[in-house]
């Protein structure tokens, strides 16, 4: 605590929940220039609720002499760096020091004299807008303390000024509007679509387990994990939903087709504006563009309400924004660093993603490096540089791997376990990778599950127990031209009603338990079923694989081996003749 300038500084670990702070956090929040329920008492709550395990809050309040609430900044520091940041940094479209224009330099001023006195030598202030007062404060003090300040823009925020749109019979002409009512008539050519505003926190509560999946299997669907999938980020949305209901201003806006939610909106109304802050639709409707409609019906909503006079599309430079649009908000991503050479670092690296931008090859070759930089390192601290280079060597120069083929039995029956088979759909995926979040590889392995399922020839299975939880992965497509990465090579069918079971995967914590074999003789029984011949491959050197499936009930009837020699190879190998067909060998230039 400390008395500078005529503001009184309090630091506190934790934001207290106190209705009196609350109400004139709140009242300070709703006398800047531009308010933001980003900047109030029960967003900060929320997060620290919700966050508490890796952001540790450091709230700065100044008094005036008066012990009137003058100035609030809600920071928090990054579990294991030591670094500063915003508290609602990754959650926030906007954040800021809160204080009016007067006390914004002598509230600056006294928190990095805070911040420099307990050793923090990283600041990083993320979505600051570019027109606020902290801005110009930053500059004017971050030398007098030794701080090396490095702005740039982070994003620009579409809006729309719904008093500068046209106007036709005393109503607002919303943009595209045209295009948007052709999308709601077709939308809703055979059921009508509504919107409905959820308000409360009950109503929510039933809402946000649907929205979350959802949004997860969206952000799946084009090849990215979304925030939903973290337990963390569902916590918060549920934590702000309560807060922001009680205080009347959540907005949780849904889009029906007769009883089927078809596209959501979690947003909020404040002040002057009605903010479209985290948006999804369903997938399987995209080409009827559920999401867009959704928004022309807010923005005509709000149009048509005297006290809103901004629609706020937030953070994200996505086509749609900018077509609708008619003004925007510049945000900063702000640095103060005690070295000049980190400094440097942040300036640098910067001008040099810029540049790659102007440059897809050059930022596709970027990120493509990076990504093999990551796994190359990922490998050698597994196996170490001497087995990784031997393995390398060995697998180029003088090699042989041999792959098995096994059909199931008769009649096989695996051990009876509680759970079942079904067939995968994005939900499905969706619902996994919130369970397996944590699983690097299973995240990835459901990423390309998810772009699987626009392959009419491939078919999912997913093994799931009686609680939801996702047990087993696997795949059947035509074995006729399957290529085999172990092989390097295509194979051809021992006949033309043969299918192959492929890319299994058990989540890491799930192994052990034998879900792989129960799974793949649970759905061979299914494929034989269907007048189908299912087979299943596996490396001969994967003995947990070979074991798993003999136990299920598989027997080997053939392999092909792949003889790599000085970067040449060759597939040999017996194989069975069925209905009098004899797979060829096979041989190919690495």
């Amino acid at each position: 605590m400390q008395e500078v300038n005529s503001l009184r500084i309090v630091l506190l670990e934790n934001i207290p929940e106190d209705r009196k702070l609350r109400e004139q956090w709140n009242a300070l929040a709703q006398s800047v220039d531009y308010p933001q329920v980003f900047y109030t008492y029960e967003w900060a709550l929320a997060v620290q609720r919700a966050y508490r395990a890796t952001r540790a809050s450091m709230l700065f309040l100044a008094y005036d002499e008066e012990e009137h609430l003058r100035g609030v900044a809600a920071l928090a520091r990054e579990a294991g760096t030591g670094s500063i940041s915003f508290l609602c940094a990754t959650t926030s479209d906007y954040c800021d020091f809160l204080s009016s224009t007067e006390h914004r330099q002598i509230l600056v001023s006294n928190i990095l004299a805070e911040l420099r006195n307990r050793g923090f030598d990283r600041i990083t202030l993320t979505n600051l807008p570019a027109d606020s007062p902290t801005v110009a404060a930053l500059r004017a003090t971050a030398a007098e303390f030794h701080y090396h300040l490095f702005a740039r823009t982070a994003y620009e925020c579409s809006q729309i000024a719904l008093d500068a749109l046209p106007r036709r019979d005393g109503k607002a002409v919303m943009p595209r509007a045209r295009k948007w009512r052709r999308a709601v008539n077709t939308f809703g050519r055979d059921v009508p679509v509504r919107v409905e505003h959820v308000q409360s926190f009950a109503e929510a509560a039933e809402i946000l387990p649907q929205f979350a999946l959802t949004h997860t299997g969206r952000f799946l669907a084009t090849g990215r994990i979304g925030n939903l999938a973290y337990a963390e980020r569902r916590d918060f949305l549920a934590q702000l939903a309560r807060l922001l209901g009680e205080a009347g201003w959540l907005r949780l806006s849904v889009m029906l087709k007769g009883t089927r939610i078809v596209a959501w909106n979690y947003g909020f109304r404040f002040a002057d504006t009605w903010f479209w802050y985290q948006p999804t639709f369903d997938t399987e409707l995209e080409k009827y563009s559920p999401g867009f409609c959704l928004l022309g019906k807010i923005i005509e909503e709000a149009a048509a309400t005297p006290d809103i006079k901004i629609v706020d599309f937030g953070l994200g430079a996505e086509e749609y924004k900018d077509a609708l649009a008619n003004q925007t908000r510049e945000t900063l991503y702000v640095t103060l660093r005690r070295s000049r050479l980190a400094n440097n670092r942040e300036i640098v690296r910067y001008r040099v993603a810029q540049l790659a931008k102007g440059i897809p090859a050059v930022e596709d070759g970027i990120r493509r490096s990076l990504e093999w930089t990551r796994e190359f390192r990922q490998r050698l601290r597994r196996e170490g540089v001497f087995a990784s280079a031997r393995r390398w060597l060995q697998g180029f120069l003088w090699s042989d791997t041999e792959v098995f083929f096994f059909e199931p039995a008769s009649d096989p029956v695996p051990e009876v376990k509680t759970a079942s088979l079904r067939e995968i759909d994005l939900n499905d995926l969706a619902m996994a990778v919130e369970q397996y979040v944590d699983d690097p590889h299973t995240c990835t392995y459901l990423l390309r599950c998810a772009q699987r399922l626009r392959d009419s020839a491939c078919q999912g299975y997913t093994l799931v127990d009686g609680g939801g939880k996702h047990l087993h992965f696997a795949w059947v497509t035509d074995f006729d031209r399957f290529f085999l990465s172990e092989l390097n090579a295509v194979t051809e069918a021992p006949s033309c009603d043969c299918v192959m079971l492929f890319d299994c995967w058990t989540p890491v914590a799930q192994r052990g338990e034998g879900y792989y074999g129960y799974a793949a003789a649970m759905i061979a029984q299914r494929m034989t079923e269907r007048g189908k011949h299912p087979w299943i491959f596996s490396a001969a050197g994967n003995l947990s694989s070979v074991r798993g499936l003999e136990k299920a009930g598989f027997r080997k009837r053939y392999s092909l081996v792949r003889k790599r020699r000085l970067g040449w190879q060759r597939v040999d190998g017996e194989v069975p003749k069925i209905d009098g067909k004899k797979i060829a060998e096979v041989s190919s230039q690495v």
